[in-house]
């Protein structure tokens, strides 16, 4: 047994039946239960640097303070010895969205979800916020509301920045990222950014699980990237199989520049409610 995993058997003895259900490298996730908290999920990884620590500190500080039924709660946070650290948080019972993209087809129901996301994360865009990693496998469904989770590199614009400004790719997973991500124009990125990736989101479910900007729609660029830096995403067969507001809806969130979008997520959260309120 390596000292590892020593260390993560070590933390876990202070929880009840612990079953390993997920994690890479530097981080392994169990389900287990609390004396205190009940069923919770246990996070025990290993952090690089001081800056990594920081950030995943600030990421169950942002957890904690949000306080919504749209984010899991935060029980604990410690750092460990060797370099590595334990977080306790609620257990969610669900699966993420890319498991259920098949579901929201219809644009009815793709709506009512993207409405659930602008409310959650409007906790955070009022606080200048931006998650920055909004995607399916960010998106947990459950039997009552969908939940956000992984604000691991979620920017406070009021905060002092945890990254290097000269890099060329700014944090982000570059198929789910705005174009001012991709050329790491931070000053650009606030909760517009968000908002594209959303628009990204909505756009695959309305086209059955496929990515708006996959080149085998719009072969403008190489990849899903480059693509989206083009504004290259496919109209054509969106514009069919929706109905012209939702179609104006998706293509202001999907503006390639922030000024394009909605310039403030109240915008954005009536637009949607407007729409929705015409299905009924």
């Amino acid at each position: 047994m390596d000292k590892s995993q020593v260390q993560v058997d070590d933390v876990l003895a202070d929880f009840d039946s612990p079953v390993h259900i997920g994690g890479g490298g530097q981080k392994q996730v169990y389900r287990a239960t609390h004396s205190t908290f009940g069923e919770v999920t246990v996070k025990i990884g290993v952090y690089t640097s001081d800056t990594v620590l920081e950030r995943i500190s600030r990421e169950v500080g942002l957890l904690r303070s949000a306080n919504s039924k749209y984010f899991p709660k935060q029980f604990m946070f410690e750092p460990k010895p060797g370099s590595r650290y334990c977080i306790v948080e609620e257990l969610i019972n669900g699966a993420p969205l890319e498991q259920h993209l098949s579901e929201y087809t219809i644009p009815n129901s793709a709506l009512q979800l993207l409405s659930h996301l602008v409310r959650g994360m409007s906790v955070f865009w009022i606080r200048r916020v931006v998650h920055r990693d909004l995607k399916p496998a960010n998106i947990m469904i459950t039997d009552s509301n969908p939940r956000i989770i992984d604000l691991g590199i979620a920017r406070i614009q009021d905060a002092s920045s945890l990254t290097f400004s000269f890099a060329p790719l700014g944090p982000c997973t570059p198929n789910y990222a705005s174009p001012e991500q991709l050329t790491n124009r931070k000053r650009y990125i606030d909760h517009r950014s968000d908002q594209f990736t959303l628009g990204i989101v909505l756009g695959q479910l309305l086209l059955g699980g496929m990515h708006p900007f996959d080149p085998v729609f719009v072969k403008c660029g190489n990849n899903i990237p480059e693509n989206i830096l083009q504004g290259a995403w496919e109209r054509e067969r969106l514009s069919s199989i929706c109905d012209q507001e939702v179609f104006n809806l998706l293509s202001k969130m999907l503006g390639l520049e922030p000024y394009q979008r909605f310039r403030r997520y109240q915008d954005l959260e009536d637009a949607i409610e407007d729409i929705v309120g015409g299905f009924k």
